[in-house]
C-alpha cells in the first residue's frame, strides 16, 4: 500500500494532477486491510464508475481478451508495472491514467522523499502503550529495531512457498554486526510471532518485544521509525520502518537479507545501496 501510494503521489505531484486511490480490492483481500487512512496522506478515493472508465483499457489475456484488446486496450491509460526492476519510462507517465503495480523501490519517489515522509506520519497520538515504548526508544542513543515477519510467511502454504522466512542465523549475524558497530545498543523487536522471537533471538543487550497486531500496525511502524538502526526481515513492513527513519540523515545502519523470495528475484532496485545486505 505504501509503495503504491508513494509512486502515484510522486507522479501526481510532478504533473500537477489529482491523485485518486482505488481501494475497492481490499473488500475481499484476505491478508491485509486498507490502513493508509491512519496517515496524513491525500485521501481522495475513486468511485466505481470512474474506476471502470480506466480499467476497461487494461490488456486482457485469452482468446476473447485478445479480441477485446483490439477495441479497448490502451497502455497509456491503464499502465501496468512492466517488471520488478525500476522502469525509467514509468517515471515520466502522463495523467490521466490508472497505474497498477507494486512499485517497490525508492527510485520511484525519491524526488519527493520529504513529502512522502511527512505524509506517512500518524494523524492521531500514539496509544499509552506505544508512547511508553517510544519514550524508551528516544532515550536510547543507539536504538535498534529488529523486525521478524512470520505469520502468513510461515503458516500459509502458498505465501510460504513464495516468500520463505529468514533463519535465526541471519538475525544472529546481523545482531553481531550492530553490536560491533555501536556502544550499548537497545533492541526493540517487532514481530507477529512474539513467542518465536523470544525463544530464538538473543541480543546480549536490553531488549523489548513489540507486536500489537494488525489493528495497531501503523503504531508499530511509527515506533520502528523512531529507531536509529534497523535489522529487517524479508518484508516491506520493516523496509518502510527503516526508510522513514531516514538513516542517511541520522547515520543509522540498516541490515537486510539478500533473499526476499524463494523464486530468486534480483533485489537491486528494492534495497538502497547504502544498506548492508547479508547472504540469507
Amino acid at each position: 500500500q505504501m509503495f503504491q501510494y508513494a509512486y502515484a503521489r510522486s507522479i501526481a505531484q510532478k504533473t500537477n494532477a489529482l491523485l485518486l486511490l482505488d481501494i475497492t480490492d481490499f473488500k475481499n483481500y484476505e491478508f491485509h486491510s486498507y490502513s493508509l487512512d491512519n496517515f496524513a496522506i491525500q485521501k481522495n478515493y475513486a468511485d466505481t464508475p470512474l474506476i471502470k472508465k480506466f480499467t476497461r483499457h487494461k490488456k486482457r489475456q485469452g482468446g476473447l481478451g485478445k479480441l477485446l484488446n483490439l477495441f479497448f486496450a490502451n497502455g497509456k491509460i491503464y499502465i501496468h508495472e512492466p517488471s520488478y526492476f525500476v522502469s525509467k519510462k514509468m517515471l515520466t507517465v502522463e495523467p490521466p491514467c490508472y497505474v497498477d503495480g507494486y512499485w517497490q523501490s525508492e527510485q520511484y519517489f525519491l524526488e519527493i522523499e520529504n513529502t512522502i515522509r511527512k505524509e506517512f506520519t500518524l494523524l492521531e497520538p500514539l496509544s499509552v502503550y506505544s508512547k511508553n515504548i517510544a519514550d524508551h526508544i528516544t532515550s536510547s542513543s543507539e536504538s535498534v529495531s529488529l523486525h521478524i515477519r512470520r505469520g502468513d510467511f510461515a503458516a500459509h502454504p502458498t505465501v510460504s512457498k513464495f516468500h520463505g522466512i529468514c533463519p535465526p542465523a541471519y538475525y544472529e549475524e546481523a545482531i553481531n554486526i550492530i553490536n560491533k558497530m555501536t556502544t550499548n545498543p537497545s533492541y526493540f523487536i517487532f514481530s507477529d510471532d512474539i513467542e518465536w522471537a523470544k525463544e530464538n533471538i538473543k541480543t546480549g543487550h536490553p531488549t523489548e518485544f513489540i507486536g500489537q497486531g494488525p489493528d495497531k500496525n501503523f503504531e508499530d511502524l511509527e515506533l520502528m521509525r523512531l529507531c536509529k538502526h534497523h535489522i529487517l526481515s524479508n518484508s516491506t513492513f520493516g523496509w518502510w520502518g527503516a526508510w522513514l527513519s531516514n538513516p542517511r540523515e541520522t547515520g543509522g545502519v540498516t541490515i537486510a537479507p539478500a533473499k526476499w523470495f524463494n523464486k530468486g528475484y534480483d533485489l537491486k532496485d528494492l534495497l538502497p545501496k547504502e544498506w548492508i545486505v547479508l547472504p540469507y
